[in-house]
């Protein structure tokens, strides 16, 4: 029994017995004829039906509970399908050429964005894995990486004066003929690897203390300076998300879900080897990266944490996988007998399979002159004007979660209905769908590590073995009690989010923790205060410019609560998120604030929704 439903079902047990016991009271005679005696029923067959009427009254009591969740499902799964769906497996992937002779390797190979990866075979299933960013393999490696808070830089160069620290991120081309130089690659993606501390520390260095760059090729002793950082955030941008969203969707909501469900995806950075490139003289096979840091002391806790760094800190040829795929629904035979069906991905092994989305369905009917495809529609969607006639063709799905837990695979449902969602009387058929669907939790009891590999590509380049180096999560869903409040977060405001308390901001993030990771409720505690103001920014355009009203918003923060976990991404997440409540041609601007200091930790550039707008 499903453990949800079970105080339910106690409370309905207590109430029917209850029951019993005044009927016989009042009225002996009938209780004696059902087999009631002193309040007790010794009749089977009666017992039985009181027992199939205490979980029917079980289920309603638990749906009426949940706040009728076919109406915040229905309303979800239009606008955020994501908040409704269940969050699959996810891990790191790495392409390991470590060991491997990249002196022959004389081409750049891409392995793109959405390329499946099998896993080796898993209690008789083989998990399947789909790459969330490109993977790049290049005849290059990064052949060290290393932290000073002593160093000497050429003697006619001028430091910042106030770095303290330095990082430098050598690259070396392995290939004698394809130099540095002539390498066509735009950027280079690392994956930031280690222990918590290190990692986070890493991360928030490159990309929060780098105040200069400087590249000198081959160890000829000449820096040259680059115009900028040449180090990027990577994960953000919409060809780049973990899980499926719709166009139509906000994707700071997206960004917020797998920012709290799955962290490490915004472990990674580009490097920008085109600027840096320029730089190079011709035939270079190596380039040292030196990146100038403030605000760390030879002697600080930060100094200490970046001291083992290594270039096995900095990976390449890695991306996120996600437990996703898609697959075609076991065939179902209209019976004319049923409002629904279950709806499968595998007759054979249900219980390996959980239906992700349902991407089309068809019709399939045999008629003297063939078979003929009707294509139908989503019920609950905005495409009722595609339908052909007047009644319509839709089809809608039901999940019940008591089925998921007593009889995983078997939990979706689908029926056929007209426009005013009648069931559809149709001749013998056969129902065709296409799905995409998740391993549950299989993949979480992976053995990770193989000698030869964790996953396969089918054609792989060079038959490079490819690693996991995180065990896959668990599968996860946003509960079904919390569906009301996310769907109070769809209208918010900087009025309704900044003036009610910090508690309503708090607790919006709460809900997007669905491991209920102590690291990121710790995070979300050390969120101590948030404020916002009206402010005015200069924004040049092709006609001059003008002054544009706005939103500055404050967020004060207490650093040590991201110890181990970082800053930066925590940041970048929370600017493109709160991007959300600029009004028409307005926008908002984060400045995030120490709690112990006062001082301005980062100052995010102004933005309009999703794009920033100087």
């Amino acid at each position: 029994m499903s453990k949800d439903i079970l105080p339910f079902y106690e409370r309905e047990h207590s109430n029917v017995a209850l029951l019993i016991r005044e009927f016989a009271e009042q009225y002996p005679q009938l209780a004696s004829v059902l087999g009631i005696i002193d309040g007790v029923c010794e009749d089977p067959s009666v017992l039985r039906i009181i027992e199939a009427l205490v979980m029917m009254g079980a289920r309603i009591l638990q749906q009426l509970e949940d706040s009728y969740p076919q109406f915040t499902d229905t309303l979800l799964n239009v606008n955020y399908p994501h908040y409704t769906r269940p969050f699959p497996s996810t891990s790191i992937a790495r392409v390991d050429y470590d060991g491997a002779d990249t002196k022959t390797m004389s081409t750049v190979t891409t392995i793109p964005r959405g390329a499946l990866l099998n896993s080796l075979e898993h209690k008789n299933v083989i998990c399947q894995f789909r790459t969330t960013y490109p993977v790049t393999i290049a005849p290059m490696i990064i052949s060290r990486a290393e932290f000073f808070t002593h160093f000497r830089a050429p003697p006619a160069l001028r430091l910042p004066v106030e770095a303290s620290t330095l990082i430098d991120i050598v690259i070396e081309g392995t290939c004698a003929t394809l130099p540095l130089d002539r390498l066509a690659l735009p950027s280079l993606r690392v994956f930031i690897d280690g222990d918590p501390s290190l990692r986070a520390t890493l991360q928030d260095t490159l990309m929060m203390r780098a105040v200069r760059a400087y590249v000198e090729a081959n160890d000829d002793g000449q820096w040259h300076p680059l115009k900028g950082s040449p180090l990027a955030s990577a994960g953000y941008a919409d060809d780049e998300a973990l899980i499926p969203f719709k166009a139509t969707s906000h994707p700071a909501y997206r960004l917020i879900s797998e920012y709290f469900t799955y962290p490490a995806k915004f472990n990674f950075i580009d490097i920008d080897l085109a600027s840096i490139r320029k730089e190079l003289p011709p035939d270079s096979q190596q380039l040292t990266l030196h990146l100038a840091i403030v605000g760390i002391g030879a002697d600080s806790d930060i100094a200490r944490v970046l001291k083992p760094l290594s270039n096995k800190n900095l990976l390449l040829s890695c991306t996120p996988v996600v437990n996703l795929f898609k697959r075609a629904a076991s065939p179902i035979d209209l019976t004319q007998t049923k409002a629904e069906y279950p709806l499968i991905a595998s007759a054979e092994q249900a219980a390996a399979f959980e239906i992700h989305s349902v991407d089309a369905v068809h019709v399939v009917r045999d008629t003297p002159k063939g078979s003929t495809v009707t294509q139908f529609y989503p019920y609950y969607s905005m495409r009722h004007g595609l339908a052909g006639d007047r009644k319509g063709h839709y089809w809608h799905t039901r999940r019940d979660s008591i089925i998921a837990q007593t009889s995983p695979g078997y939990e979706t449902h689908i029926a056929l209905t007209d426009i005013d969602l009648n069931p559809l009387a149709l001749e013998t058929a056969t129902i065709s769908a296409e799905l995409t669907c998740t391993n549950r939790d299989l993949p979480n009891s992976l053995r990770v590590g193989q000698a030869n590999g964790d996953l396969k590509l089918e054609r792989a380049p060079a038959n490079y073995p490819i690693r996991l180096l995180r065990k896959p999560t668990p599968t996860y869903r946003f509960p079904a009690e919390a569906h009301w409040r996310l769907i109070s977060l769809l209208a918010l405001n900087h009025h309704s989010l900044v003036q009610q308390d910090l508690d309503a901001f708090t607790e919006m993030l709460t809900l997007h923790n669905l491991p209920q990771s102590a690291v990121q409720q710790h995070q979300i505690k050390g969120i101590v205060g948030l404020a916002y103001r009206r402010t005015r920014v200069w924004l040049k355009d092709a006609h001059g410019g003008g002054r544009v009203s706005g939103i500055e918003v404050h967020l004060t923060i207490d650093e040590d609560a991201f110890v181990g976990s970082g800053l930066h991404s925590f940041i970048q997440v929370m600017d493109r998120f709160l991007g959300l409540y600029a009004d028409l041609n307005s926008f908002t601007q984060l400045i995030v604030f120490s709690t112990a200091t006062g001082k301005e930790i980062a100052r995010c550039n102004p933005r309009s929704g999703d794009s920033t707008i100087a």
